[in-house]
């Protein structure tokens, strides 16, 4: 039994009442139509308590829910037994579907009258291509709805004990993708501005970049970011396979890469790095998880 499904059970034993009225409405609604909805549901960084109430509550109703690799299997134990459940997961250099096709399937079964959850590891409109996706249904004119998840870029340093700003050490944050997409139909990141911000008191969160993490660290390093900047690489955050790395900009690529930190990984650059150690609160909470280890 999941933990999520467990503490349901605990409240339903303690007489806690666990229905969202608002939601209720909308989903019964819903079923009642002859016309389908899609929900797009984020699942969160990893950690399978970190998806909202909301989310939880859709999976719980659906007809479909097509989902992504990196979502925590748990989560789909909360789904009905009758419900189909479609893998469109994304590796690096693989896609077992492609955006067009995920954006035909949520049109198809939509157009069924189901009740469509799109799952999706962290926010959906986080470098989630949530946005690509509600654009297809409103333009075919399929109803939906987002359902905000946890961020990884603000969750997997919070689970590292890096907060990503800080009195006296960051006001601002800034967060950008290292899998630029090289056909140009994307804007390029600004690592002269990215520098500057970590310069002035900013913090970088970099996601998908643990594959060009040495172009990355050179360009920011070309661009005046001192090279002893404090640099952490987290992979796999929130979850027991936690791994966080932490040494300074001009070394964090080769550390990584003897370290062979793979995908997903997150990147946090700036003087919040520094809190990582004294705030490692995941590793002393849960000291029997084995792979939760600074290197």
């Amino acid at each position: 039994m999941s933990v999520i499904m467990r503490k349901r059970v605990e409240d339903e034993n303690d007489g806690v009442p666990t229905s969202n009225g608002y939601l209720d409405e909308v989903l019964q609604a819903q079923e009642r139509s002859s016309g389908g909805k899609v929900f797009l549901v984020g699942a969160g960084p990893g950690d399978p308590e970190l998806i909202t109430l909301k989310g939880l509550r859709c999976l719980r109703r659906a007809d479909v829910v097509v989902y992504d690799r990196l979502i925590c299997p748990d989560l789909l134990d909360e789904v009905p037994a009758r419900a189909l459940r479609v893998f469109v997961g994304k590796e690096p250099g693989h896609h077992c579907a492609k955006q067009e096709e995920i954006n035909d399937l949520l049109i198809k079964y939509a157009q069924q009258g189901l009740l469509v959850v799109r799952l999706k590891g962290g926010d959906p409109f986080v470098f989630g291509r949530g946005g690509e996706e509600t654009l297809a249904l409103a333009n075919v004119g399929i109803p939906f709805e987002i359902v905000p998840g946890v961020s990884s870029a603000i969750a997997v340093p919070a689970y590292a004990g890096i907060p990503v700003t800080h009195r006296g050490l960051a006001s601002s944050v800034t967060i950008v993708t290292g899998h630029e997409d090289r056909s140009g139909a994307s804007p390029a990141v600004n690592w002269e501005a990215s520098a500057m911000l970590v310069k002035s008191s900013g913090t970088l969160i970099i996601m998908m970049g643990v594959e060009t993490l040495p172009h990355i660290t050179q360009r920011l390093l070309d661009e005046g970011l001192p090279a002893d900047t404090p640099t952490a690489v987290i992979q796999q955050g929130t979850i027991p396979q936690q791994r966080v790395l932490i040494d300074i900009l001009v070394d964090i690529a080769q550390r990584a890469h003897t370290a062979r930190i793979k995908s997903p990984a997150v990147t946090v650059i700036g003087a919040v790095v520094a809190l990582g150690n004294p705030l490692a609160w995941f590793e002393a909470a849960y000291p029997d998880l084995a792979h939760s280890v600074k290197e």
